[in-house]
This record gives C-alpha cells, sequence and structure tokens, in this order.
C-alpha cells in the first residue's frame, strides 16, 4: 500500500508531497455563507472547483450528510458539474465499491466534527489510500475544522480531548497534546489548527510545534486558520488567505529553538497574520499583498519608576507573589495608596493581605470623578511614593480622576511626572499602562474600543486574563477578544509591542542601563508581539460581503515571543524622563551607519567610546568589546547571528550611556 512506503520513506515523501499537483484548500470553520457572491467562502469555494480536472465535489463526513442546501450551492455558485455527499464510516472506509465512487470526483471536501473520528476510523484503509491518490494526480483537498486539522503533517488527533491554550503553555508535554505524523499528511512539516482566534488557540499551536520539536526533533511550522476564513494552497505552495478572519503562520527564526522545559518559551517566532487577499509562498515564506507600512510612533520608554504589572484579578499565587515584593520595597511603615473603583470589595481583599504580608500603612481610596478634586486625597498623595491600582474602571479613572482638573488627579498626575515611585496595576487595570487602553476585550470583541492609556510604557499595548475563562457566557466570545485585541491595536494604532499577561503570571518593568526591559515571574509565559519593518491593515471584509468587519488586525512580519519565569525582554531604548536619578541621559551625539546593516557596521561618537555590548531582542548579550576611541567598525559576519533587531549600548569614559537599535539582515 501506498501507506507502507510513507512510513518506511519519510524523507522522500516529504519532498514528493511538496512537489505533488494537488491542491488544498484550509477552512478555519464556521458556518458557510451560501446566499451571496460576496461572502466570506465564495472566492476560496470558487478556486477549489476552478483548480478541480472535472469539478466534481465529494462532500464527505464520517457519520452525518450535509443539506442539499449546500450541495446546491456548489452547483449554482461555484461552477461544480456534479456534486454528492458521503457517509464513511468504519465499514465504508474499506469499501472498494464506496471508494471507487467516491475517486470519480476531484475535489474532496472534509466536513467538521472530531478528529479523532477521522483517524481512527480512516487510517489505513482505503479512503486513505484514496485520498492520497486524488492528492497526487492533481486532485483538490479541502478540510474546515476537524476536516482541515487531517491534513496537515503532524495532525493534533484529539484523541485525550480537547486541548486549552492555558493548560499547553504552561506545559507543553500535556496529556492532551496528542500529535501524530502517520495519517494522510498532505503538507509534512506542518501542523494545523481551526477556529483560530476564536477559540484562542494561539498558545496550543505553538505547544505543538514545540513538543514536536522537543520529541523528535523535527521542526514543523503551525499555521492556525481563523474561523469564516480559508488559506487556499497552490501545487507549487503559493497560498492565498480568504474570509474575515486571519491565517496565522507560526515558524521559528534562524538559530530559535524551543526550550527544553515544560513550560512553552521560545524567542522571536517569525510571525504573519493574513488578510483577505494576501499571499504567502510556503516555500521561502515570502508575503504579498500589504502596501501600507507600520510606524510606530514611540520607540522611546522614558518611564523612571519601577512598575508592577499582573495578569488577573483574583488573589490567587501570583498576585500574592507580586504583593510579597511590593510590599517591602523600601520600609514596611512607607504608606501604601490602594485606588479602586465604586466596587471596594476585591481592593480591600487586597488590603488586608498587604498588612499580612507587614506593610503596616495601607489606605483603599475610590479613584471616582466625585473625588477626582478630594483635598485629602491629594495630601496624602503627595505624601506616598508606592501606588497600587485594582478594579477601577477604564472609562471612569483616566479621562474623569487621572485626567480631571481636580487637585487629587492632578496630584497623581504630578507625582507620576516628577518622582520615582512603585507602582502595581492589578489584573484589568494592567491595560492602563500602556500607551493605549483596549476596551470590550472581554464582552463585546465586535465593537472593542481604543481609548488614551497612561502611557507609563509609551511602546506597549497591554491585555490581561489572556486564558482566564468567563463566569457566565461562553469561552469562545471571551477568548476571541483577549487574543485578537492586541493585534488589532497594534495594527491601528501603529504600537511597537503587545503584551499578554494571565492569571499565572506578571511582570516587573524597569528602565536600566539605557534598555527598556521587563522581567517575567509567574507559572505560565508571558507572550510578547514586536512589530518590526511591518506592513499591516485592518481586516475589511465580513461574513456577507456587507456590514462592519470584525476587529482585527493583519500584518506580514512580527515576532512572538513565549516567555517564562525570569526572562527578561527589551521594549526598546530606555531615556529616563526625571532628571538627577541616572547618569543615563545624553548630552552627545552618536551615529551608527548603514541600519539595516549586511556585513558590518560603523559607530561614530563625538568623544571616546570606553565600552560596546550588543543584545538580541530579550536582552541577551550577543557580543561585548572595550575599545579607546571615537570610532568603531564591528564585523557582523565574524559574529555568526541571525537577522533580526537588536540593541547596541556604548559607555563613554565620562560614563554617559547610548542606546540604539540596529536591524542585521
Amino acid at each position: 500500500m501506498k501507506l507502507k512506503l510513507i512510513l518506511l520513506l519519510p524523507f522522500f515523501w516529504c519532498i514528493s508531497a511538496r512537489a505533488q499537483n494537488g491542491k488544498l484548500l484550509l477552512i478555519g470553520g464556521g458556518a458557510e455563507n451560501i446566499s451571496s457572491t460576496t461572502s466570506w467562502n465564495y472566492e476560496a469555494f470558487n478556486w477549489a472547483v476552478a483548480q478541480s480536472a472535472n469539478k466534481k465535489v465529494a462532500i464527505l463526513h464520517y457519520e452525518t450528510t450535509t443539506t442539499s442546501d449546500f450541495e446546491n450551492y456548489f452547483r449554482n455558485s461555484c461552477g461544480a458539474t456534479a456534486v454528492k455527499s458521503f457517509i464513511v464510516n468504519g465499514t465504508g472506509a474499506s469499501n472498494a465499491a464506496l471508494v471507487n465512487e467516491i475517486s470519480e470526483y476531484d475535489v474532496f471536501y472534509f466536513r467538521g466534527g472530531d478528529q479523532w473520528q477521522y483517524y481512527s476510523l480512516w487510517k489505513g484503509k482505503l479512503i486513505e489510500d484514496a485520498i492520497h491518490t486524488k492528492f497526487s494526480n492533481g486532485g483538490v483537498i479541502c478540510g474546515t475544522s476537524a476536516g482541515l486539522a487531517i491534513l496537515s503533517g503532524t495532525l493534533f488527533t484529539a484523541q485525550n480531548g480537547e486541548c486549552y491554550s492555558n493548560g499547553a503553555v504552561k506545559n507543553t508535554n500535556l496529556i492532551t497534546i496528542t500529535l501524530k505524523n502517520d495519517f494522510l499528511e498532505m503538507m509534512p512539516g506542518f501542523v494545523f489548527d481551526s477556529h483560530f482566534t476564536n477559540r484562542g488557540r494561539m498558545g496550543r499551536l505553538v505547544s505543538f510545534m514545540a513538543n514536536w520539536k522537543n520529541k523528535t526533533g523535527e521542526i514543523i511550522v503551525g499555521i492556525g486558520v481563523d474561523e469564516i476564513t480559508a488559506l487556499a494552497i497552490g501545487s507549487n505552495g503559493s497560498a492565498t488567505a480568504y474570509g474575515a478572519g486571519t491565517v496565522n503562520i507560526y515558524r521559528l527564526s534562524e538559530n530559535s529553538t524551543f526550550a527544553t522545559a515544560t513550560v512553552l518559551a521560545v524567542d522571536s517566532l517569525e510571525t504573519a497574520q493574513l488578510s483577505h487577499g494576501k499571499t504567502i509562498n510556503l516555500n521561502d515564506f515570502e508575503v504579498g499583498g500589504f502596501t501600507n507600512d507600520l510606524v510606530p510612533e514611540e520607540t522611546i520608554e522614558t518611564f523612571s519608576s519601577k512598575i508592577y504589572i499582573s495578569g488577573g484579578d483574583i488573589l490567587g499565587t501570583a498576585n500574592t507573589d507580586l504583593l510579597t515584593k511590593f510590599a517591602v520595597e523600601g520600609t514596611a511603615n512607607d504608606p501604601i495608596i490602594v485606588f479602586t473603583g465604586t466596587e471596594t470589595t476585591l481592593a480591600q481583599s487586597y488590603k488586608v493581605k498587604l498588612n499580612e504580608l507587614g506593610a503596616s500603612n495601607v489606605t483603599v481610596y475610590q479613584a471616582t470623578s466625585v473625588n477626582a478634586n478630594n483635598s485629602e486625597i491629594a495630601t496624602s498623595i503627595q505624601a506616598t511614593s508606592k501606588f497600587l491600582f485594582i478594579n477601577n474602571s477604564s472609562t471612569v479613572f483616566i479621562p474623569q480622576f487621572f485626567n480631571s482638573t481636580g487637585v487629587a488627579g492632578a496630584a497623581l498626575k504630578n507625582a507620576f511626572q516628577s518622582r520615582i515611585l512603585t507602582l502595581a496595576f492589578i489584573g484589568d487595570n494592567a491595560r492602563f499602562c500602556g500607551q493605549k487602553v483596549l476596551g470590550n476585550y472581554i464582552t463585546d470583541q465586535a465593537n472593542a474600543s481604543i481609548s488614551e492609556g497612561l502611557a507609563l510604557l509609551k511602546t506597549a499595548v497591554i491585555i490581561p486574563k489572556t486564558f482566564e475563562r468567563p463566569a457566565s457566557g461562553t469561552v469562545t466570545t471571551y477568548w476571541h477578544g483577549t487574543n485578537s485585541a492586541i493585534p488589532y491595536a497594534m495594527v491601528k494604532q501603529e504600537i511597537k509591542n503587545g503584551i499578554w499577561l494571565n492569571d499565572d503570571n506578571y511582570i516587573i518593568f524597569k528602565g536600566d542601563d539605557g534598555l527598556a526591559k521587563f522581567t517575567v515571574y509567574g507559572t505560565s509565559p508571558v507572550i510578547v508581539l514586536s512589530q518590526h519593518n511591518t506592513k499591516g491593515e485592518l481586516v475589511t471584509q465580513t461574513y456577507s460581503g456587507t456590514g462592519t468587519p470584525d476587529k482585527k488586525g493583519a500584518f506580514d512580519f512580527m515576532y512572538l515571543s513565549f516567555l517564562k519565569a525570569n526572562q527578561e525582554y527589551v521594549l526598546g531604548e530606555y531615556v529616563p524622563s526625571i532628571t538627577g536619578i541616572s547618569n543615563n541621559i545624553e548630552t552627545s551625539s552618536i551615529s551608527i551607519y548603514p541600519n539595516p546593516a549586511n556585513k558590518s557596521f560603523f559607530i561614530k561618537a563625538d568623544k571616546e567610546i570606553r565600552q560596546v555590548f550588543l543584545y538580541d531582542i530579550i536582552g541577551s548579550k550577543k557580543y561585548a568589546i572595550a575599545i579607546n576611541s571615537t570610532e568603531v567598525i564591528i564585523d557582523i559576519e565574524k559574529l555568526n547571528l541571525p537577522k533580526g533587531v537588536y540593541f547596541i549600548k556604548l559607555i563613554t569614559y565620562d560614563s554617559q550611556i547610548f542606546t540604539r537599535k540596529i536591524v542585521l539582515n
């Protein structure tokens, strides 16, 4: 059988599979619109029929048939000459007459359901051989939802049930991560996932990639397709996205790899997020169709205070650990102000915990419009250097308290601008730290909003509660918003970094030695998306072709990192805004050229340089040299570094520190 040949010769199968005449249509699930020629699926389904030889469509499932309306759609709207639905159960999978009849069709469309059923009922049967033969002879193989999953070279079988991102990122050896490469293998070297953004599957797809690499040594590429979205892949590897969502591609950067630890950890995955009509060549991963350059306005962090930022409201392990560190900043007698909204129960529980941890002077205030002009609060702010923010409303705290003309709001704003503080933003209020605040990120993703943040981190936007389950409502609605909000804001507002946090982690930000960086804490990785010479746009296609599109961003290239406990991440350069606290304020000038650089680059300063350091994007030192000159040349070829974004730190003989960004090509 052909299957045996595949198992004996996996390497040659990998080569030949990419050279086959077959085509694939990967559909992320969700309802098809069969009533409009402007719908999300119209072009994709027409592509599938047009690519086939006889334009005959077989719709396959392991237990149920489809509706006559869906069959008629292929005939009447997609140009199919014949359409028929087939039930191929365990018995039918080996029925020669049934399989021969199916083989007369040149488009195979696998419906959704349970990929374990497909795997367990069809593996090693005549139907599997028929699918291989059809693909080899130029057929078009389509799959939606579970039908998509079974087409990848490495298949998530779901043998042990569903796998969720919140568990997968904390344990890449989770029992529910069941991967196989002995079934259809339409695309060796790839793993596919469906319902991608809607069900928050970014974490689990990358965990699949890490699990497979650590168990087999094989590097695979992840493709995640949103609901009501499709990726059409030609026989030459050229692919086009269709639909109202995005197609997400993840692959390891050169010289990057997954940590062997249980927790998912990887630096700088190369990431693309395609919208309707955008293309990618799956041989060299060249993306086409984007024309709008995204140029972040803010690339330097200036906030001089330390910031604790957590991903969940609950007083669990991560936030207790955060409070333990926060409480001992300075001395136990240092006053702490907890700012909260109209509901104070949660804030009071944090006060009690701080008292238990040794902080003896904790006061809770409501940061409301009524208190914005409260002189007692203003006086307390002026005497305090430690502030914690929890359960404040984004529509009240910033516009009606912090930015008000009242004395309390003015006192807090002045403290941020003129004093060295220790701040903690808990759970939902983590959003406030960023350049923008993402609203409706939980309850109403379709109407997600963007408002002004405190911009304590000017180069970032933050989403907490990434994997949290809602108290009521569907998980799909909840995770849809938390996962899509950051790319949407980064594209729409051209923001450099996006940070996903959750209940099981937190970060501490503190600028140091010219680098704006944070350190990760907790049992779940912090996820960071970062722009680098990116082109992008907002999604414009809708379900029917009319109406308002989902609030989603698409782009050709960004870096995605999963950071485990104690890792550091560099957001960008750091030039403190408050004078007198650091010798890092630049009073001289330097130039670095060319930038981007290919083989080498030059550094020239107007004073003598003592040391030069080169750091990668997460703050790891890659090169250091001691010199005594105003000029230096760095030979990139000898350093053998992968292409990407790096930071150069210079220290002069009068102890000035300079930080600059450089792109190595």
